[in-house]
């Protein structure tokens, strides 16, 4: 759940200074339209250093980068396929100066406007070094890459493309189950849509726009399009604060998905910080287990030892904890009595009344009576 900070702050990503309140043309020709919001409305910008956004798109950034180079880019089109007959519409881009958040989006209000709307995207495109989106990896920028190669436009994305639909998947998923842009908003920024527009009816309103040319349901699908752009850049910077100072999140789901994350990659220091902020409840358990295995991993058998025995005290005494400790004191502490003592202890759970004796559960138990043999044969031979 977002703090009374980020309340606050997604309050204030209103409108502050100047807006475009009728249509203009762009010096190329198609219809422009821009928004501007306070700087102080994405606060959390000061966490996205080089360094944090490596560790959360696994991509090279450039050292110096800043705010005002992430070009942020969502399209609204005229179908869910990246097919050559898809066509971007309209396309809302945000980016940073000094004072401003500002949305600028461009739409072709017929197909004749279309080169334009592509030339000015191809333009900003070339300019940033970084380019954020929201599933932009699969859909977005595929579907203006085929529009600009069939208009003759050579260009793509110079810079480093971070599309935070996927570590926001890694991130939310084992809360929030689903994490498409509107259901990030509610759960993570705490915003709620009035009166939008549903995606799927995106397509169907702008062919309608062509045969009527009412503008009205035009500026419902821009208004979604804008918000989408503000949205995509407060999870984006949200992600970075996350990353830099997890002890900032409540949610202890979202601390062991983090530790996962940091983990795949080899930021093992920080993911052993967030699997121990995320041991609570039912995330005990696994946040110890992977604690304890990395761990041994680092050769530190006796912390190993010290967690594993902090689980089995909390009655979590399975026999995969007991053959986990029996490995440890054979392999690793060269202490074939207390193997042998985890073991045996690891047999009589599975020997209880009414346990699955199923073929994974007589494989282990098969495999234990083995180390068991194995290690009587040895601590009768001292």
């Amino acid at each position: 759940m977002p703090n009374l900070t980020d309340k606050l702050r997604m309050i204030g990503a209103q409108p502050k200074a100047h807006r475009d309140e009728a249509p203009r043309e762009a010096p190329q020709g198609c219809y422009r339209i821009s928004e501007r919001y306070p700087v102080a409305s994405f606060a959390d910008a000061r966490y996205a250093t080089a360094s944090i956004l490596h560790e959360i798109y696994g991509l090279d950034f450039p050292v110096s980068v800043r705010i005002q180079d992430v070009l942020f880019l969502d399209t609204e089109t005229t179908g869910l396929s990246r097919g050559t007959g898809t066509v971007a519409f309209l396309v809302g881009v945000g980016y940073f100066t000094d004072q401003h958040f500002v949305v600028e989006q461009l739409l072709m209000r017929d197909y004749d406007e279309e080169i334009f709307v592509l030339e000015e995207i191809n333009r900003l495109l070339q300019s940033f070094p970084v380019l954020a989106t929201f599933n932009g990896r699969t859909f977005d920028l595929p579907v203006l890459e085929n529009r600009l190669l069939l208009n003759r436009l050579s260009g793509k994305p110079q810079g480093v493309h971070a599309d935070v639909l996927y570590p926001a998947r890694r991130v939310w998923k084992l809360r929030l189950k689903q994490c498409n842009l509107q259901r990030l908003e509610e759960s993570v920024l705490g915003v709620s849509r009035n009166d939008d527009i549903p995606g799927a009816m995106i397509p169907q309103t702008y062919f309608t726009y062509l045969k009527n040319r009412d503008f009205e349901p035009i500026r419902q699908i821009m208004t979604h399009n804008r918000q989408d752009i503000v949205s995509l850049a407060q999870i984006f910077f949200f992600l970075c604060r996350l990353y830099d100072k997890p002890e900032t999140t409540a949610e202890p789901e979202d601390l062991y998905s983090l530790a996962r994350a940091l983990h795949r990659r080899g930021e093992t220091q920080k993911a052993k910080k967030c699997y121990r902020l995320s041991a609570r409840d039912d995330l005990r358990k696994p946040a110890f287990q992977a604690l304890a295995e990395q761990e041994k991993r680092e050769g530190s058998a006796q912390r190993a030892v010290k967690l594993y025995k902090a689980m089995l005290a909390r009655g979590e005494d399975t026999a995969d904890v007991c053959v986990a400790l029996a490995k440890l004191y054979e392999h690793q502490l060269k202490d074939a009595r207390q193997a042998l003592l985890y073991t045996r202890q690891a047999l009589l759970i599975l020997a209880e009344p009414g346990l699955d004796l199923g073929e994974a559960v007589q494989s282990k138990r098969n495999a234990l009576q083995y180390r068991y043999v194995r290690l009587r044969r040895i601590t009768n031979s001292k």
